[in-house]
């Protein structure tokens, strides 16, 4: 580790190859030459950088010096009123039931995180194969139901053949809650799953009396960014991600 590198053991192991990630958020030619020099010394392969999106010199500076643009991060927040509260009631199918998630919820719910997986950063960066992707999305659900996310909720239909059909994940970290990770299964789009997914998530955060709730997507995601700001999320921040590889 430098000062501006931070090497990621869990990538690293995850990917088989050195990755770092660059710890601050702008970019000038006196400060890349030294990041890339201390990359080179740390043996790196990969180097992830989220940039400052309104710096001009940065965005420069990252095209100059071979970054490859990956996606356009955006942070979305609902904040609740004090004492917290949802300001709309949305409606949902009536036959749709959510639930915690269980073991044997596994199969279906890695299914749909490999979707998921599809609008991610790795997906638009050649140098991460397609199963490393999916296998990638398959831990993560399974380390969220293992206690990486505080709960795992599932939507289904309420028959007794009913699969899975959506899930989301939420944690907390001080006062703001976290959707981590929400999805659908593709044969079940435009169903209203998503709306009721995401109106449980608002209400689990309001049992817990959080000041709000945070979800971050792509840029190119303009389905989930138009699902989270009907529901009353507004855009936070926007960055640029960014891969370097040598």
């Amino acid at each position: 580790m430098t000062e501006f590198i931070e090497n990621l053991v869990w990538d690293t192991e995850f990917f088989s190859v050195p990755i770092g990630r660059i710890k601050i958020s702008v970019l000038d030619d006196e400060t890349v030459a030294v990041v890339l020099d201390d990359a080179h010394k740390d043996g790196l392969r990969c180097l992830y950088f989220e940039a400052d999106s309104n710096d001009r010199t940065t965005v420069l500076t990252a095209e100059r010096n071979g970054f490859h643009l990956v996606d356009i991060r955006v942070v979305l927040e609902y904040s609740f009123g004090d004492p917290p509260m949802l300001s709309t009631k949305y409606p949902i199918p009536s036959e749709l039931i959510i639930t915690e998630a269980v073991e044997s919820d596994m199969p279906r719910l890695e299914e749909i995180a490999m979707m998921v997986g599809k609008f991610s950063r790795y997906t638009f960066d050649d140098n991460f194969r397609s199963d490393e992707i999916e296998r990638l999305y398959r831990t993560w659900i399974r380390n969220s139901i293992h206690g990486l996310a505080d709960d795992v909720y599932v939507a289904r239909w309420a028959r007794e053949d009913g699969d899975v059909v959506g899930l989301v994940t939420c944690l907390t970290r001080g006062e703001i809650g976290f959707i981590n990770l929400m999805g659908v299964h593709n044969a079940n789009r435009r169903m209203r799953i998503g709306v009721g997914l995401v109106q449980f998530a608002l209400e689990w955060a309001v049992n817990r009396n959080l000041g709000s709730m945070q979800v971050v997507t792509q840029g190119r995601n303009v389905a989930a960014q138009r699902l989270y700001q009907r529901m009353g999320f507004i855009t936070k921040s926007t960055t640029l991600f960014y891969h370097k590889w040598f």
